[in-house]
């Protein structure tokens, strides 16, 4: 049987309850396809002979290519279908409507071999150290509505608890730290607005550039409204993707 490990916090909305958490999934690691292919080589499925990245690689194109044709995809992980948003004319009925025009999306929903498999997992819940900092919740463009993804440029909304960016620390606001750089990008708390204990949007500066990032923030602010003589810092567990507007992200949510 399966375990999935969770962090436990303290939820401050319900003041009248005081054994009330709410849960957050310890993420285990982040898979890409040569991870997969090296857990089906340690189950000894036959890929010795075969290039599994090349194989596995040619599988999603084909998935995104028959989504492009307006096909649903079903397989035993993920259901896909598709999605628009926007609205058309009378005039435009019967006529290829331009690209610029919709919001096209592929809606990915889980399939009965995802559902099986974590249906039955025990949650391991454990409370996390330091619990009255800030905690990360999602992280959206805002305009989109596409989570672990921002747009080069683009407005981005941070939504968790107690994320106020409040105190004089040096380190206080919220850092950009590219994976696999040196980079790294602090945006200071006067340039965030709104700035509340469940929210945070701020636009993405031009140093943030195309890539995948991870997002921390750091504050001194409290529950209590008191502000904290050590700052806390909470990092987000997902890597964020930066891309340019209406490219294509490869984010979990999309194929």
């Amino acid at each position: 049987m399966a375990t999935i490990n969770a962090i436990a916090h303290k939820n401050e909305l319900t003041t009248d309850i005081t054994d009330d958490y709410y849960l957050t999934p310890q993420v285990t690691d982040t898979l890409d396809v040569a991870a997969i292919i090296q857990r089906l080589k340690a189950r000894e499925i036959a890929t010795k002979n075969v290039d599994g990245a090349a194989f596995v690689q040619t599988f999603l194109d084909e998935c995104a290519a028959a989504s492009a044709e307006g096909n649903n995809i079903v397989t035993s992980f993920f259901r896909s279908s598709i999605g628009l948003k926007g609205s058309v004319k009378a005039e435009e009925l019967g006529h290829n409507i331009p690209a610029d025009r919709l919001k096209t999306s592929v809606n990915l929903t889980q399939g009965e071999g995802a559902r099986r498999a974590v249906e039955g997992a025990v949650v391991h819940a454990f409370e996390q150290a330091g619990a009255t900092g800030p905690v990360i919740q999602s992280v959206t463009d805002p305009t989109v509505g596409k989570t672990d993804s921002l747009t080069l440029g683009g407005m981005a909304l941070i939504e968790g608890m107690r994320l106020s960016l409040k105190g004089d620390d040096a380190s206080v606001g919220i850092l950009f730290k590219k994976v696999g750089g040196s980079e790294s990008v602090l945006i200071l708390p006067a340039k965030v607005s709104p700035n509340t204990p469940t929210k945070l949007q701020f636009a993405l500066p031009a140093a943030v550039t195309a890539g995948q990032w991870t997002v921390s923030v750091t504050s001194q602010g409290s529950s209590g409204g008191k502000l904290m003589k050590t700052p806390r810092t909470y990092e987000y567990p997902n890597p964020v993707t930066v891309a340019a507007e209406g490219s294509d992200s490869e984010s979990p949510d999309e194929i």
